[in-house]
């Protein structure tokens, strides 16, 4: 992997061990993702990018949970005169309040020591990793509409 990527937290594309990726208690959004079921390449050299060096993951192994979201909007005219009318209006966002979680951490290591000599890579593996930390409204900083709870808005509105 390339820093340019953003897959992992280092700049080094790692490879996969075997394992099952996603492990068997999974759950959002907590530990969706097996740590055991990738590795730093063994001849990571500690530039990245090197060609040499880059591992077998593929492209979007991680990926986050889907995005759920009902919205709901009714209004009512009623005639004032001829010309203007009176509107009341309500929308509900996330109706059914349905939690949209944000991506999962994909920095498997902390700190790395790159390969040297008789030396392998070592990787100081993140607790964190496949762990989604907040909701998409959090990671944005969304205040109403895309991945909030549920909100309510009225409008009383004239229109001539």
């Amino acid at each position: 992997m390339t820093i340019e990527s953003g897959f992992f937290g280092l700049p080094a594309r790692p490879d996969t061990t075997g394992q099952p990726i996603r492990l068997s208690n999974f759950s959002w959004p907590y530990h969706s993702y097996n740590v055991g079921a990738f590795q730093i390449e063994p001849t990571f050299n500690g530039n990245p990018g090197d060609p040499s060096t880059i591992g077998n993951v593929g492209r979007n192994s991680l990926r986050a949970p889907g995005f759920v979201q009902w919205d709901f909007s009714g209004m009512k005219n009623f005639p004032l005169t001829e010309k203007a009318k009176l509107q009341f209006r309500g929308d509900l966002f996330n109706i059914l309040n349905h939690p949209n979680f944000g991506n999962p951490n994909m920095g498997i290591c902390n700190a790395f020591g790159a390969a040297s000599g008789s030396t392998p890579a070592s990787c100081t593996v993140d607790p964190n990793f496949g762990q989604i930390g907040q909701t998409i409204a959090d990671e944005d900083s969304s205040q109403v509409g895309t991945g909030t709870a549920r909100q309510i808005q009225l409008a009383l509105e004239v229109i001539f």
